[in-house]
């Protein structure tokens, strides 16, 4: 990097494509490598996962030094790794935290990331770069937030670092016992609604509000949305009346990459928006593999974590003496969904599998390679949440020619465009209140337009794959905030 005069370090529990249980780790695979592109010296750390060790670069050929992290009467040996093939990336090495099957879901989790965040801060004495932003990403980091305004204001080493707090899903919080105040070395004046308090537990992600210099979210709706009762999940005061001055808004892209129908190596064939009739070829060849019907029935494709955020009650809703989704497969289509998640909405899509085999297949785990050839087969791609910060799946489909299938909320409303015949604009379809019965409508609207009007279901892909949603746009943004803030 030469001479970067804005210097970023993001620092998050989950990177592309090193470690990844949802869309944070794919944003921040791609877009402190977009700002780098654009000058920035942006730079990544993550814990040193047990999963990810000498699967993507010789464990003992990266090391690049160690010291003692005090969190609390505890003292941590800590490692730290580096691997540049993508974008710098460091890694830091507990075996005491991080030796573990799972990325998440430890009775110790408080402590875990409070100290991977107390680690993150010290390694910067040891690794000859001082960032101008430290940006931080979900619960797992807000204590960084903290620690900095609180702790090491006060040693001029630290003096001109800023922090930016993005939130990629607030309904995740980062909630904990007061036992989290040893770790995080905080007396019980800061357990009060005004501090990081929240309904009797310490929060995370509370820290990461009220101490960061700027908070930003992942779409621009996303960010009033939290503002109220219905999305704020409890700190829609707290973000609405207190912290409204310094939230922002900025969209997230796809990593255009990874995700391109031209060059992706895991489709059947390769296509643009000039040859999309070999669109239906890679759908041809999913169904023939995957023991589908080999029809020109309608296919939507699912690619989601399967929890209740991601609207899959409406699929049991009765509508006209049955449940939505055996409406659904009334209908001349099939269905195919890739996803881990609650039990309940797993067993519900094997049932289906089950009662309409040949029409409907369940995937119960995720697969990269997969995905996008569901993103190329599928004709549609249904995403009816109850709430979406963001949405890469959306993206990522319009990108393949996929036509999306959206409930009008957070960044799904900033990115889909309901098609008009009129003036042959939009995306794809949208439905606003949350109910099945209107989720079943848009299904069976898009189900009329792929079988009656062709040349609009065509222009609508089109219109898709035409749009941009790389990271260029965002990157810039970004930089915008990251200069006001120096």
């Amino acid at each position: 990097m030469k001479d970067a005069t804005l210097k970023c370090l993001f620092v998050s529990s989950e990177v592309a494509p090193y470690a990844k249980t949802g869309g944070l780790a794919d944003v921040i695979g791609a877009l402190p490598k977009k700002l780098r592109e654009q000058g920035v010296d942006a730079r990544v750390v993550m814990p040193y996962y047990q999963s990810i060790r000498n699967k993507f670069f010789e464990h003992d050929k990266h090391f690049l030094t160690s010291y003692d992290v005090y969190l609390g009467w505890r003292i941590q040996g800590v490692g730290i790794y580096y691997d540049d093939q993508i974008v710098p990336t460091y890694f830091l090495k507990s075996d005491t935290y991080f030796s573990r099957p799972e990325l998440y879901g430890y009775q110790d989790d408080y402590e875990r990331f409070a100290f991977f965040c107390k680690g993150v801060l010290e390694m910067l004495r040891y690794i000859d770069f001082m960032p101008d932003i430290i940006q931080c990403n979900d619960w797992q980091t807000g204590p960084i937030c903290l620690f900095l305004k609180e702790m090491y204001s006060r040693d001029t080493f630290f003096l001109k670092v800023r922090t930016v707090y993005t939130i990629h899903n607030i309904k995740y919080q980062g909630l904990f016992g007061r036992e989290a105040l040893d770790v995080l070395e905080l007396t019980n004046d800061y357990m009060t609604p005004e501090r990081i308090e929240y309904h009797g537990a310490v929060s995370y992600m509370k820290a990461g509000l009220l101490y960061s210099d700027k908070i930003t979210t992942v779409s621009p709706t996303y960010a009033e949305e939290i503002k109220t009762n219905e999305y704020g999940c409890g700190l829609d005061r707290l973000l609405g009346q207190k912290l409204y001055y310094k939230i922002q808004g900025i969209l997230n892209g796809i990593d255009y990459d990874i995700y391109n129908p031209e060059t992706d190596k895991y489709i059947y064939e390769n296509y643009t928006e000039s040859t999309l009739d070999k669109k239906k070829k890679n759908k041809l060849a999913f169904q023939k593999e995957y023991g589908l019907e080999q029809t020109d029935a309608m296919l939507i494709g699912v690619v989601s974590r399967i929890t209740d955020q991601k609207g899959f009650d409406l699929m049991k809703e009765q509508i006209y003496n049955m449940w939505v989704m055996d409406k659904i497969m009334q209908l001349n289509v099939q269905f195919v969904i890739l996803g881990t998640g609650e039990k309940e909405y797993e067993d519900m899509f094997k049932h289906f599998a089950y009662k309409y085999q040949g029409r409907a297949n369940v995937f119960l785990t995720f697969n990269e390679a997969l995905a996008q050839k569901i993103y190329a087969a599928s004709d549609v791609f249904l995403m009816p949440s109850l709430f979406e910060p963001c949405g890469l799946g959306q993206l990522i489909a319009m990108r393949y020619g996929t036509v999306p299938i959206v409930r009008k909320t957070g960044g799904l409303k900033d990115t889909v465009i309901h098609y008009n015949m009129e003036t042959r604009e939009g995306t794809g379809f949208e439905f606003e209140e949350c109910s099945g019965y209107w989720m079943y409508k848009k299904i069976e609207e898009a189900q009329w337009f792929y079988s009656n009007e062709k040349e609009h279901f065509r222009q609508m892909q089109i219109n898709g794959m035409k749009k941009d949603f790389s990271w260029d746009d965002a990157a810039k943004k970004y930089q915008i905030l990251y200069r006001t803030m120096i």
